[in-house]
């Protein structure tokens, strides 16, 4: 019996040949902007490309015969539809910060959080859980409009001293399986330094890492974007990580850069969120 990767396979296979028409697989590739082998491996079945590929073969000069869409694309290459992943991403937004907030609700009313910024009071430490909601609400937003699918994960074992990352999410359809983000607060009151960002880099450097694994570093200022940026394929590190950039005031994601990656040299596995 054909397993549900297989059957995705052949109808993305059927649509992408359908959307071809009588052009040529070269004559089409050029007009997609894609690799000849990208179309040659999807008409046989054995790819599914990314759907910012898709977009490619189904938008544009490429020029879809027969009247196949984008949408038409996607359903066909089994991504989840955007409404419902839109929910999901809600709900685990929602989760998340509820079992955050029940995490610390039993803290002493002065604490020092697991970022290792002083709270001072109740309010302090519902201010950032505020703010983690709504960091974590537009990662999850930017994950839904680049179509990766995600699930929340509860059994994160890679803690350094009991410390584990922000958000841990379970990844499918992708090179990678599992991403970790290290959510960082500035402010007025809470400046960027850099010995702040070097801390948070060094926490970051001894969580697991494995060729499946991403970390990434979430920041709100150009200030900490730029400074690990500049570090980017300069630190002693074996692992997909990279640095965010955030804007949450205009609940989007700005930038995001590789800081290093598993292979020397091979970005294959790049996933990005802008």
């Amino acid at each position: 019996m054909a397993n549900n990767d297989q059957i995705n396979n052949q109808e993305f296979a059927d649509i992408v040949r359908s959307a071809r028409g009588n052009r040529s697989l070269r004559e089409y590739a050029q007009l997609a902007n894609v690799s000849y082998m990208t179309i040659y491996k999807a008409e046989r079945g054995e790819y599914i490309p990314s759907s910012k590929t898709i977009k490619k073969l189904s938008t544009g000069l490429a020029n879809p015969q027969n009247g196949v869409t984008y949408e038409d694309m996607m359903v066909a290459a089994g991504y989840q539809d955007k409404e419902a992943v839109s929910e999901t991403a809600s709900i685990l937004a929602e989760q998340m910060v509820e079992e955050s907030y029940s995490d610390n609700n039993n803290q002493p009313i002065v604490t020092i959080n697991h970022k290792g910024i002083s709270m001072a009071g109740n309010r302090g430490r519902l201010d950032y859980l505020e703010y983690e909601r709504r960091v974590t609400g537009i990662i999850l937003s930017s994950m839904v409009q680049n179509n990766i699918y995600f699930s929340n994960n509860r059994a994160y074992d890679g803690g350094i001293r009991s410390r584990v990352p922000d958000v841990i999410l379970d990844i499918e359809k992708a090179p990678i399986t599992q991403w970790w983000f290290e959510i960082r607060y500035f402010s007025e009151t809470r400046r960027f330094t850099p010995i702040s960002v070097q801390l948070t880099l060094a926490n970051a450097l001894a969580y697991q890492n494995s060729k499946t694994t991403k970390g990434s570093i979430v920041v709100n200022t150009k200030d900490a974007f730029d400074f690990l940026a500049r570090r980017a394929y300069q630190i002693a590190y074996r692992g997909e990580l990279s640095v965010i950039l955030v804007d949450e005031f205009e609940q989007k994601v700005i930038a995001e850069r590789y800081l290093s990656n598993y292979f020397e040299g091979d970005h294959s596995s790049e996933i990005l969120l802008v």
